[in-house]
């Protein structure tokens, strides 16, 4: 009687979270965390939670991250801004891997029910985040407070909010493609909810979202025909821009390049390529140690007023809107390292799967999308935002789970 209790549990939890997010997409920084939080019901206890954690620690990846997250808290000693900033992104990534185990541990029938609430809500997060970007925050606007007049140039807050939903659907997209495919066995609608994903997010204010996408589309096609090539290709590239990021962005990728001054660069590109430009020469002073966690807010303070040549933006912001330059900023030289020996564990982990080119397909293409997000927008350390990454990953082990019943068509192959 307990048993099938906890199972029924885990099984309404993990349902009903997959479904939620489809609905709380729209909100991102306000709902995500949230919904994590409320995945711990599908722990059935807290010694199995504890089980869980002790299983992760003996995959080589897990303990590269332990590692990194180890210099990241002996940065506190030196960063100047030392908080509770490091215990909060700690949680966040310890629920992530509860969920991730607990939709491992389901059994067959209960994972069949969560691919289909997790593509209602896919279907939800399309038309609900349509809505609100072509609409400029219909649902947004009611009871939200009168902004007032907006300065010429800025953008409606509340169609911001609406936009940044599409920052969660890119990564997800290829994942919730899988799973529409699965349940309705057609690969046409599949590539359909991938071309309305499209669309959604070329309408919104987010550029990088769309960018994700065919980014995606782009490392799906690839790797359908050459697995091996698509996995070295993808994490040798992640790779280089880690060791080389910020010499392209003092030398190659600067403001004065793009013609930031000349007004031929567009309003996203010129200020991310500043802000890039800015961190890389800070990160110059102390290349090998970093700044600490979190310190890009304290050395933005310390930049007020210093702005992108040619532009009204900042130089730097409270963070740096690349997780790469934002890691060499804050961990040094000795936190790529680690992350780049995150990659190179991934990449050989992911290598048998070069045998399965459409399991691998639907991988390196949320891989892709993700990347392309990561390394052009938010901070690393924001909540919502590695909540995001948490709900990615157990949606794509959700989808590698069905591959092994279903499979494109060969025509697609």
């Amino acid at each position: 009687m307990i048993a099938a209790y906890k199972a029924a549990r885990v099984r309404l939890a993990l349902c009903a979270v997959f479904f939620a997010l489809g609905l709380m997409a729209v909100y991102a920084k306000q709902g995500l965390v949230v919904l994590l939080i409320l995945s711990i019901a599908a722990q059935t206890g807290v010694l199995e939670a504890l089980d869980a954690l002790r299983d992760y620690s003996r995959n080589l990846i897990v303990q590269i991250g332990m590692l990194f997250t180890a210099w990241a808290a002996v940065s506190l000693f030196w960063t100047p801004h030392p908080g509770f900033d490091f215990v909060r992104v700690l949680l966040v990534l310890v629920m992530g891997l509860l969920l991730i185990s607990a939709v491992r541990k389901m059994p067959e029938a209960d994972a069949a029910r969560a691919v289909k609430w997790a593509m209602i809500g896919s279907l939800l997060m399309v038309a609900f985040l349509g809505l609100e970007v072509w609409s400029a925050g219909a649902f947004l606007r009611i009871g939200a407070p009168d902004w007032g007049p907006l300065p010429p140039g800025q953008t409606d807050p509340l169609y911001e909010i609406a936009s940044r939903g599409t920052a969660i659907l890119a990564p997800l997209t290829f994942v919730y493609a899988q799973l529409v495919y699965a349940k309705a066995g057609r690969f046409g609608l599949a590539a359909l909810f991938v071309v309305a994903a499209l669309a959604v997010c070329a309408s919104s204010t987010i550029d990088a979202a769309w960018v994700a996408i065919l980014a995606g589309a782009i490392g799906f096609g690839v790797t359908l025909r050459l697995p091996r090539f698509a996995l070295v290709a993808l994490f040798g590239g992640l790779i280089a821009y880690a060791v080389w990021a910020p010499v392209i962005s003092t030398t190659l990728l600067t403001p004065e390049t793009i013609g930031v001054d000349s007004g031929k660069a567009m309003v996203g590109t010129a200020s991310r390529v500043g802000i890039w430009h800015k961190a890389s020469q800070l990160i110059a002073q102390r290349p090998v140690v970093g700044y600490g966690f979190d310190s890009t807010r304290v050395l933005a303070k310390a930049a007020q007023g210093e702005v992108t040549p040619g532009t009204p933006w900042l130089a730097l912001p409270l963070h740096t809107h690349n997780a790469v330059i934002q890691i060499w900023l804050e961990l040094g030289g000795v936190g790529i390292a680690i992350v780049i020996a995150m990659l190179g564990a991934a990449a050989r982990a992911l290598w048998p799967m070069t045998a399965e080119p459409t399991r691998l397909a639907v991988t390196l293409a949320t891989i892709a999308s993700t990347a392309v997000m990561i390394l052009t927008s938010y901070g690393v350390w924001q909540h919502w935002w590695i909540a995001t990454w948490m709900f990615t990953a157990a949606l794509l082990v959700l989808a590698l789970r069905n591959l092994k019943k279903v499979s494109l068509p060969q025509a697609a192959q």
